[in-house]
């Protein structure tokens, strides 16, 4: 118990300052596990949903998923069976929040979309107008923009 407390303030001054800070987030965890007997909570937002883990068993299994399925992962818990049955996850619930179709989505969220299109012809305008006002004290006539 006194090793597992001196590694969670141990620093390297190799590692980057985000990596230290994960480390020590990670080391603490361990620490109230086994000092406190304090089990882990891990919760994962994606989509579909959440997916709230209690276990070391949990959040290992669901590293592993997401190692090896990778930018697929996702997907799969939205539509696998045998993933929802591993993390206890209703599939009927995660699958009801997707209420687009491929189509739709790709109509509404695509760079080519009209939404899009709109949205960068406004920040163009808005880009000019500030560039006006910023070079106004230019111009010789004394127009207003």
């Amino acid at each position: 118990k006194q090793r597992v407390a001196e590694l969670s303030v141990e620093s390297g001054y190799r590692l980057s300052k985000k990596a230290k800070k994960q480390q020590r987030a990670e080391f603490r965890e361990y620490m109230a596990t086994i000092v406190d007997d304090e089990s882990p909570h891990h919760v994962v937002t994606f989509r579909g949903g959440t997916l709230v883990l209690n276990s070391w068993r949990e959040i290992i299994q669901l590293n592993y998923m997401r190692h090896a399925l990778q930018a697929g992962f996702q997907i799969q818990l939205l539509t696998n069976a045998t993933l929802q049955a591993i993390f206890g996850a209703d599939g009927s619930v995660l699958n009801a929040n997707s209420g687009m179709s491929q189509l739709e989505k790709r109509l509404v969220m695509s760079k080519t979309s009209e939404a899009s299109k709109t949205a960068d012809k406004h920040m163009t305008r808005q880009r000019r107008t500030r560039q006006n006002v910023k070079n106004h004290f230019l111009t010789c006539d004394g127009e207003d923009i």
